[in-house]
């Protein structure tokens, strides 16, 4: 174990305060600082923070890259180097501007401490990633098992996601009473839901087409009749545990309480996928398979707009840049047919996405 320094770790201890309580941040982003901070400390072995200069943040680079990663057992990947230099880094320029570090800290030292250009023009880049099409959900919504509650939960979650582009975890947080099922959309109330950013936003269901909405109708018709959910109780409900008919403990149905967090929801819907035979899709892909439904609906730049702001974007190009790739084979298919079509006539008709 690394020797500790009492100075470090007050004045670590108060730029993490500083970060949550002046700048607002959440829990999770706070941790990935204080994570980062936490390495360079275990370099600096008991030194001071203020013996920080230039030598020592090439040592620090280089020690990062040697580094073993915990749970792959191979090398800290450059994205993750990447990202503990940009946190590093953020301490020592708000550590520039404290009493009794002004004057042994240079900001062109800091400077060290950034990451490669390569490496990170390639973080900032969006290749085409794999995504379950449509056809694929459908029939794995038609596949998956609907005899007890627990699976119709499993089953509605999949829906869900597809249906409304939520993440899992503003999914899981959500109450029944945030469903507006008269107008067909969904209310994010980042006062109560999850929800990326703290963005509070309306999203209507997606024309993901088949059964899906009708789905999501029948489960939060049987949660109120048959199990009679207020609108204050969650559209997930996490499993009930209990001592079983075997005397053992066994999932009972669901409890009133939502999921802790969205591992559990992440886990249902890669099996779900798993076990109809397909990849094992992250939730995540689902907003890939939206962007991509959008070519088939969307025609003028205000549907574009509708399509993205229903996905909580505010700019378009949020949309695009994320997750509107085009797939490598699709893209040649795409450039041959524009080589045989020609331009089109009358171009200049068609209004500009600004």
């Amino acid at each position: 174990m690394g020797k500790r320094n009492s100075a470090n770790l007050r004045i670590k201890r108060k730029y993490l305060v500083w970060r949550k309580e002046a700048k607002g941040l959440a829990d999770s982003s706070v941790d990935k600082s204080a994570a980062a901070i936490s390495a360079c400390e275990a370099f600096l072995d008991g030194k001071d923070f203020r013996s920080f200069h230039s030598e020592r943040a090439r040592s620090f680079k280089r020690r990062l890259s040697s580094q073993q990663n915990m749970r792959t057992g191979g090398k800290l990947s450059q994205t993750s180097i990447n990202g503990i230099l940009r946190e590093v880094q953020a301490f020592y320029c708000w550590l520039a501007d404290q009493p009794g570090y002004k004057s042994r800290i240079s900001r062109s030292d800091i400077e060290f401490l950034g990451s490669d250009r390569k490496s990170d023009a390639a973080r900032r880049t969006s290749c085409w990633k794999p995504h379950p099409s449509p056809a694929q959900v459908l029939q794995l919504l038609g596949e998956m098992p609907t005899e007890s509650v627990l699976q119709r939960r499993d089953r509605v979650l999949v829906a869900f996601l597809f249906l409304s582009g939520s993440r899992e975890g503003a999914a899981i947080t959500l109450r029944l009473g945030h469903v507006d099922l008269a107008n067909s959309c969904v209310h994010f109330d980042a006062r109560s839901v999850n929800t990326k950013f703290g963005k509070s936003f309306t999203t209507a269901f997606f024309p993901i087409g088949g059964s899906c909405e009708q789905i999501v109708r029948d489960w939060i018709s049987e949660l109120r009749n048959q199990h009679y959910f207020s609108d204050s109780d969650p559209l997930f409900p996490k499993t009930r545990i209990g001592v079983g008919t075997s005397r053992k403990f066994e999932a009972l149905g669901i409890d009133r309480a939502p999921w802790a967090g969205a591992s559990s929801a992440s886990m249902i819907f890669k099996q779900a996928f798993i076990d109809a035979g397909l990849p094992p899709f992250s939730p995540h892909r689902v907003r890939d398979t939206l962007a991509e439904l959008a070519k088939d609906h969307c025609r003028t730049p205000e549907d574009y707009k509708a399509w993205s702001q229903n996905m909580g974007h505010e700019d378009v190009l949020t949309t695009f840049r994320s997750y509107g790739s085009v797939a490598p084979g699709r893209q040649v298919d795409l450039m041959a047919r524009f080589r045989k079509r020609g331009p089109i006539e009358g171009h200049d008709d068609f209004d500009v996405l600004e």
